[in-house]
């Protein structure tokens, strides 16, 4: 990935060598990646340049063009009065930094032409207490990062601003039934397919599990490609709920060339270059996952590889804790179990096995409309940094109305926003750039957001009522089952879904390599400068004697992720904040 910087006070847009620019004597345009919808921007994309296009479209429409633009960029726009920086609507190209006088794609970079840079407490006790830092805050006071679909506007004689681009594309009409909803779906996700692997490719790679999304890509690219198909899948040894079968069983029955890949938890070790890679602390169960993937596909150098990434979250997500949080609303008694949640946080419930499971399950009904929460408690972190805190909620106050509107919203703010923007294709996108991947996601394509933006919830998570979905007795991504069950195997379309995550005690269950991370941990200028080192090694030992296999499998997958949380932190600190480069 290039690194692009610049200095923000001078509105100097110099920086490394752009994809393509275009000039004239009132505008210069420069652009870092790639463009999927040439056909509904009515260009070809053999002949267009694409800065020459964003030229064109700015011209006529201001900012709004850029939030016709569906692909993976970063541009930047110059003229006379300002200098504006835009993202791509899911941030697949880079992540951007900046501070009142410069700004870059690596954070690395960053730190090393701002003098004088500190930590920012609150911001890595966040990341503690959720694996990620929000946007726009980062682990530096005085710096921030730009939220994917945002544009940064520079003015030299105003303070910079920063919007949100709207996607205007060209909107869709509401299918009259479900029949017509299926054809039109398969129709956008094939064509969303052929934009991604371009006109008359050589091969294309695909990641491969057992579920219906991947599935689904891979039965969309037989009806439009034949030519040679390389899948590649991950699993875990030892692991009862290996999707390996099912997904060799998919590649047989679309004829591909299968490689795969058992993860071990040796891959532990390589943190230091994933955490160097990602910019600010980042943690999220499927990450090694990704790590593993891209590392194995690496070698090949394919042109495009499709990720099934983002179908989840633009049908919607945790539809089952959404009702009850719902119906506990509107029966008033969200405060009680926010008491309760509280209570049992307090008393440590989130490290006794005996009292996990109910701390579990209040936490993820009261905490739904703030996505996933796997890490340390406030309490705990507060523990680990006394001058800190967590600032993890999000700024969305619940929409009680309807059940429709509180999901519409949740899959808007967190699905989409939060989880999709953040998190999986933040993670996804720059683990294949650390290992020189060109990664491509059908399933985010514009015109099958607007499609599904549209849609009734009956075609999005289907059930009778909301009480069905808040006793488990409803159809995820029903639009995308219906269309694709006939055309995959039925022992895929018959199994629920594991997910894409990696069971993380994989990583520690080596008893020589849990003490020798422990004691890295201990032992990093981290404990100490910031962590209590005397909470960090309570911790340490209560993973020892309560994550056995005979335990809750959420709650021995909590616990890891807090083990993976304090390790990644103390490697980004003595590679951020010391400048040493760590080895494992």
């Amino acid at each position: 990935m290039t690194d692009i910087f610049g200095k923000i006070g001078e509105l100097d847009a110099a920086a490394d060598q752009p994809t393509a620019q275009f000039s004239t004597r009132s505008m210069q345009v420069q652009f870092w990646g790639r463009i999927y919808n040439y056909d509904t921007l009515h260009e070809n994309p053999a002949t267009a340049n694409p800065a020459e296009m964003v030229h064109a479209m700015f011209a006529v429409n201001g900012i709004e063009a850029l939030g016709r633009i569906d692909g993976s960029f970063l541009v930047i726009i110059t003229t006379a009065e300002n200098t504006i920086i835009a993202r791509d609507r899911h941030g697949t190209y880079s992540q951007l930094y900046y501070t009142a006088t410069h700004y870059a794609t690596s954070l690395h970079r960053l730190c090393s032409i701002e003098d004088g840079l500190k930590p920012c407490g609150d911001a890595l006790a966040t990341f503690l207490a959720t694996g990620i830092i929000p946007t726009p805050h980062t682990s530096f006071e005085g710096v921030s990062k730009l939220a994917a679909g945002h544009a940064l506007i520079i003015d030299n004689k105003l303070p910079a601003q920063v919007i949100a681009l709207d996607n205007y594309g060209k909107a869709l009409s509401v299918p009259a039934d479900e029949r017509e909803a299926i054809e039109l779906y398969r129709h956008l996700h094939t064509e969303a397919i052929k934009r991604r692997i371009g006109n008359s490719p050589q091969v294309v790679g695909m990641l491969l599990s057992g579920g219906y999304d991947s599935g689904s890509n891979l039965a969309a690219l037989r009806q439009c490609y034949g030519g040679e198909i390389r899948t590649y899948s991950i699993g875990f040894c030892g692991d009862t709920w290996t999707e390996l079968p099912l997904a060799r069983l998919m590649s047989q029955h679309f004829d591909t060339r299968h490689t795969e890949y058992e993860i071990t938890g040796d891959e532990i070790m390589q943190l230091p270059d994933i955490v160097r890679a990602l910019g600010d602390p980042f943690v999220e169960g499927g990450l090694m996952v990704n790590y593993a993937a891209m590392r194995l596909a690496a070698p090949d150098k394919l042109p495009v590889i499709l990720g099934g990434d983002g179908s989840d979250q633009y049908f919607g997500t945790a539809c089952r804790e959404l009702a009850l949080r719902y119906i506990a609303a509107r029966c008033g008694i969200i405060p009680l179990m926010k008491i309760g949640k509280t209570l049992l946080g307090m008393v440590g419930a989130s490290d006794s096995h005996s009292l996990f499971k109910p701390y579990f399950r209040l936490q993820s009904i009261c905490n739904a409309m703030d996505g996933d929460l796997f890490g340390f408690t406030r309490h705990a972190t507060r523990l680990l940094m006394p001058h800190c805190h967590a600032k993890y909620r999000t700024a969305v106050k619940p929409d009680n109305s309807s059940w429709n509107a509180l999901y519409m919203q949740h899959r808007k703010a967190i699905d989409i926003e939060k989880t999709i923007n953040q998190v999986i294709l933040f993670k996804a996108s720059r683990l294949a750039d650390m290992m020189g991947n060109n990664m491509a996601f059908p399933f985010t394509d514009l015109r099958l957001q607007l499609l599904l933006d549209k849609l009734p919830m009956q075609w999005l998570c289907h059930a009778t009522s909301v009480k069905d979905v808040a006793r488990g007795r409803f159809t995820a991504k029903y639009l995308l089952k219906a269309c694709y069950r006939p055309l995959l195997p039925t022992e895929i379309t018959a199994k629920k879904k594991q997910g894409g995550f990696a069971p993380m005690p994989i990583f520690f269950a080596d008893d020589t390599r849990r003490r020798r991370l422990a004691d890295f941990i201990l032992s990093s200028s981290c404990c100490g400068e910031l962590l209590n080192r005397r909470h960090a090694e309570a911790f340490l030992r209560r993973y020892d004697t309560t994550s056995g296999s005979n335990s809750w499998f959420w709650f021995r997958q909590n616990q890891a992720i807090k083990f993976f949380n304090l390790l990644t932190l103390a490697i980004w600190w003595e590679e951020f904040i010391k400048n040493k480069e760590v080895t494992l």
